[in-house]
């Protein structure tokens, strides 16, 4: 009777097939962890984005609106402008109906916007140790919008109250205005109040930062970015952190200021 020779893997053999096999599942994982730290920084991104627009989006239709005063007679006017906060009222409605009263002390019509961890600059500070504590601790900053009487002392209006603070947009690490006269020129801040009445345009500048910090789509990413509003001033400097960011900057012309 005839036997064939049988011959198993050599241990050789064996160890190549093994090597190739974890490279081969090395290959896989990484791409899977490509992806899905792809899939993360871009979600963080298109909600930064989207919050960020909206958020703008109202400001620059408030701003818009900024001393409208159709009888006359309610010094709908800028009360304070600021290089991170701003001020000012309209006489929109009686609070019953869409119709002006010449007063300016209903709901929404005495309107300010402010950083809620600013102490003036327009620059979030979450300073307490002053190393970076955006990545320290992870406090975040805000972009609020407040409404009330009370933010107008002069405005005659009782009971003088504030809402506080509203959250428009979280994330936000910069906030910058920027005003301009009748010939396009900067008005210093912050605008003396007989300076008041000659502002005429308003640039906004944010700088908004993704919720969580991003690990990069291959290589470790580092955001070594400085910011800038449009007349070319430093309004958030490099951080050296992990945090994408985006910076949003329009002009609002106000019809109704100067009139």
């Amino acid at each position: 009777m005839h036997h064939m020779d049988k011959k198993g893997f050599s241990l050789v053999e064996l160890l190549v097939a093994m090597a190739l096999s974890f490279l081969v599942g090395l290959v896989i994982v990484t791409a899977y962890q490509v992806q899905v730290r792809g899939k993360n920084t871009q979600e963080a991104l298109t909600e930064m984005n989207q919050s960020a627009r909206a958020a703008l989006e109202i400001m620059v239709n408030d701003i818009a609106m900024a001393g409208l005063d159709p009888s006359r007679e309610a010094n709908a006017r800028i009360i304070l402008a600021d290089v991170g906060e701003l001020v000012f009222s309209t006489d929109r409605s009686d609070g019953a109906s869409n119709r002006p009263d010449g007063d300016c002390c209903d709901a929404n019509e005495i309107v300010r916007y402010h950083l809620a961890d600013d102490a003036g600059d327009g620059a979030a500070d979450n300073d307490d140790d002053g190393v970076n504590d955006l990545i320290d601790d992870g406090v975040a900053c805000n972009l609020g919008r407040e409404t009330g009487t009370g933010l107008d002392p002069a405005a005659g209006c009782l009971p003088p109250a504030v809402t506080g603070l509203l959250a428009l947009s979280p994330n936000v690490d910069a906030l910058n205005f920027v005003y301009l006269d009748e010939n396009g020129a900067v008005i210093p801040t912050p605008v003396a109040a007989g300076a008041l009445g000659t502002i005429r345009s308003i640039q906004v500048s944010l700088v908004v930062r993704a919720g969580v910090q991003s690990g990069g789509f291959i290589y470790r990413f580092t955001n070594n970015d400085a910011y800038n509003n449009q007349q070319g001033q430093e309004i958030l400097p490099a951080q050296g952190d992990r945090f994408r960011r985006m910076l949003l900057t329009t002009t609002v012309n106000s019809r109704n200021l100067g009139l």
